[in-house]
C-alpha cells in the first residue's frame, strides 16, 4: 500500500546537521570489533565476542537535538547522525565514534554558503553530502523536478570541491494531489502533478543529463507506511534507477501499538542491513511527539525499548565482521541468508525461518583454537539440518516434533576466520541460536 504522506506529517522544525561513518577504526571490544592488519590495503577484519554490541556503519539516526549522554547511548550501534541542515551543535564526546552527515536541505543561498563553509572548516570531512529534503511534498523543500536538479548541480559543486559524493533528492515517497509539486513534465510534455516519487525523478535525472551534470552517488528515500512498503519502494527505487539507496527517514507512523512498532523496527532494519545496494538508513526520530517511534525517553541518555532494540539490532553490513568462540551466537546475527527471513520472539529475539527446503544462513567465526567444538543448535520444526564449511558438510542432525529443542553437531574447526554454513532441509524450520563449547 502505498502511504501519501501530508504536508502535516511527522517533521519537526528544523535545527541541525549530519555525521556518519567512523566505524573503520573501531578496537576489538565493545564498540565495532577489532582491526587486523591496518598497515596493508586489505579489508580490515573486526572480531568481536559473540554477545557484543556491533556498531552498523549503516545504521543512523534524525536528531533535532542530542547531548553528550544521548550520543553514548547510540554509539553501541549506531554511527551516523543528522538533523536535516548544513551544521550542527550537536557534537559527541571525542571518545564516542558517531560521525555527522551536512545537508543542503533546499534552495536557499545561505544553505549552500553554509555547507561550504561547513565543509571548509570542519576537522573531519563526512562521508557524503545529503542533499534537497523532499521536493515533492508542500511544506519540504517543494521545487520542481528542474529547479532540484539545478540545485543539486549548485550543490554538487560545492561537495566536488572537497571530494564528497552526493546523496539525494531524499524522496517522498507520494502525497496527495494537494500536496504535490506540480510542474510541466519534459517527458510527457504536458502539465503533470507529481504524487509518485518516479515521475519526478525520471524528470530530474532529464534535466541533470541536459545539463551535463554526472548524476548523484545514491537517492535518498522516506517512508512511514509499512514494511511491505518499505521493501517495495527500496527495491524499486534501485530497480527504476540503477541507483544505490539511502533511506533518511523511516518508521511505521500509524503502528496500532508498541509492540507493532517495535515489529516493524526489526524487520526494517534487519532488511535495510542485508540489502547491499542500500548504503545507510535513519530511523525517524531520537524523540518525538508520536512516543511511538522515539528512540529516547525525556531523560537524556535513557534508551526507550524501541531504542534498545534499534542500538541492539545485529549487523549485517561488513563481510569482515567475524565472532569469536566459543560462546553462544544469536541466530540473528548472520552475515547471509538465501530462501530465509526473519522472525522475533516475546523477548525480541532475532530467529532465522526457512522459505523452502534448502535454506541457508552463513555465520563468520573466528577460532582462535583449532579443535572439535559443540555446535548446539536451538531449532524448531521438521527436517535434516546440516553444517557446512565451504562445500564440506561437518555434521549432520534431524529436527522433528512441535516443540522447541537443540540439537548438537560434533566438528572439527581449524584456527581462524571462517564462515560457517547451517541448511536446512525443511520449509518452515526456525533456528534461535548456535553455541559453540570447546571439547
Amino acid at each position: 500500500m502505498l502511504m501519501t504522506k501530508t504536508a502535516s506529517s511527522p517533521r519537526l522544525p528544523l535545527s541541525r546537521s549530519i555525521p556518519f561513518l567512523a566505524g573503520a577504526a573501531l578496537l576489538c571490544s565493545g564498540i565495532g570489533g577489532a582491526l587486523a592488519d591496518t598497515t596493508t590495503s586489505a579489508p580490515a577484519i573486526r572480531i568481536v565476542n559473540c554477545d557484543d554490541p556491533v556498531q552498523s556503519l549503516k545504521r543512523g539516526i534524525c536528531e533535532n537535538h542530542l547531548d553528550e549522554a544521548d550520543f553514548r547511548a547510540f554509539a553501541p550501534g549506531v554511527s551516523w547522525y543528522y538533523n536535516w541542515h548544513y551544521e550542527t551543535q550537536d557534537k559527541p564526546p571525542s571518545d564516542v565514534p558517531m560521525d555527522y552527515i551536512p545537508m543542503a536541505w533546499g534552495d536557499r543561498q545561505e544553505a549552500l554558503d553554509g555547507l561550504d563553509h561547513y565543509l571548509q572548516e570542519a576537522p573531519k570531512k563526512p562521508r557524503v553530502v545529503l542533499a534537497i529534503n523532499e521536493p515533492n511534498l508542500k511544506g519540504q523543500a517543494f521545487i520542481s523536478p528542474e529547479a532540484t536538479a539545478t540545485l543539486y548541480k549548485k550543490i554538487k559543486d560545492i561537495a566536488d570541491k572537497y571530494q564528497l559524493s552526493v546523496v539525494g533528492p531524499n524522496m517522498s515517497l507520494g502525497s496527495p494531489a494537494d500536496g504535490s509539486i506540480q510542474a510541466q513534465d519534459p517527458i510527457e510534455n504536458k502539465q503533470v502533478t507529481y504524487t509518485f516519487m518516479v515521475p519526478f525523478l525520471k524528470a530530474f535525472f532529464y534535466f541533470v543529463d541536459q545539463g551535463k551534470t554526472d548524476p548523484p552517488a545514491a537517492l535518498g528515500l522516506h517512508t512511514y507506511g509499512s514494511i511491505g512498503e518499505l521493501k517495495w519502494a527500496v527495491d524499486d527505487m534501485h530497480k527504476e534507477f540503477n541507483s544505490p539507496v539511502w533511506v533518511t527517514e523511516y518508521a511505521e507512523w500509524h503502528a496500532s501499538d508498541d509492540k507493532d512498532e517495535r515489529d516493524y523496527l526489526i524487520q526494517a532494519t534487519d532488511f535495510l542491513e542485508r540489502t547491499p545496494y542500500v548504503q545507510g538508513y535513519a530511523w525517524f526520530k531520537e524523540r518525538a511527539d508520536n512516543t511511538k517511534i522515539s528512540l529516547l525517553d525525556k531523560e537524556p541518555g535513557k534508551l526507550s525499548d524501541l531504542g534498545q532494540v534499534y542500538v541492539t539490532m545485529p549487523a549485517h553490513d561488513d563481510p569482515n565482521l567475524f565472532y569469536r568462540i566459543p560462546g553462544k551466537l544469536s541466530a540473528g546475527k548472520y552475515y547471509e541468508i538465501d530462501q530465509a527471513d526473519i522472525l522475533t520472539n516475546s523477548h525480541n529475539n532475532i530467529l532465522v525461518t526457512a522459505s523452502a527446503a534448502g535454506a541457508t544462513a552463513d555465520y563468520n567465526i573466528q577460532v582462535d583454537n583449532a579443535g572439535a567444538y559443540k555446535l548446539n543448535l536451538r531449532t524448531l520444526g521438521t527436517g535434516p539440518i546440516d553444517v557446512l564449511e565451504k562445500d564440506q558438510v561437518l555434521g549432520s542432525v534431524t529436527a522433528g516434533g512441535d516443540e522447541v529443542q537443540t540439537l548438537t553437531v560434533t566438528a572439527q574447526l581449524p584456527a581462524g576466520t571462517q564462515t560457517l554454513r547451517i541448511r536446512f532441509g525443511g520449509s518452515g524450520m526456525i533456528l534461535s541460536s548456535i553455541e559453540f563449547v570447546k571439547q
